[in-house]
């Protein structure tokens, strides 16, 4: 895997273009589950999968991903790390604190991941929460 993301790192900056990518939450569960290096992979921004829901965990734990995350890079080193937030997984008052959490712990910001839930709560808490 390591070696196929650094092969189109590659040709998408020869073209002058950043690269992405959202990857499993942590680099300890991405090597475990799904043998992603991704703390290794030479991409100008990630998007962890912070789902504190699929792992039973609560939000603090989101904090926790996002400093393990920019610890294996060796911080941020130019190499910006926003938390994926599952949305089905946060009523808007528990976004505002995964939002807050994300922060604190170092996340340049975060993504929301879902397909149809985002309602006028959901963003009166993202604005309270990023203000």
């Amino acid at each position: 895997m390591t070696g196929a993301v650094r092969g189109l790192s590659e040709a998408v900056h020869r073209h002058g273009k950043p690269i992405s990518a959202a990857v499993f939450p942590t680099p300890t569960i991405a090597r475990a589950l799904v043998r992603q290096a991704w703390d290794e992979w030479p991409l100008d921004r990630f998007f962890p999968m912070l789902y504190q829901g699929f792992y039973l965990e609560d939000i603090a734990w989101i904090g926790d991903g996002v400093r393990e995350g920019i610890a294996a890079m060796g911080g941020r080193d130019g190499k910006p790390l926003c938390a994926g937030l599952y949305l089905p997984s946060l009523d808007p008052a528990q976004l505002a604190q995964a939002v807050e959490t994300a922060r604190t712990a170092g996340a340049e910001g975060v993504s929301l991941f879902e397909m149809d839930g985002l309602g006028d709560e959901h963003l009166a808490a993202l604005r309270a929460a990023l203000l």
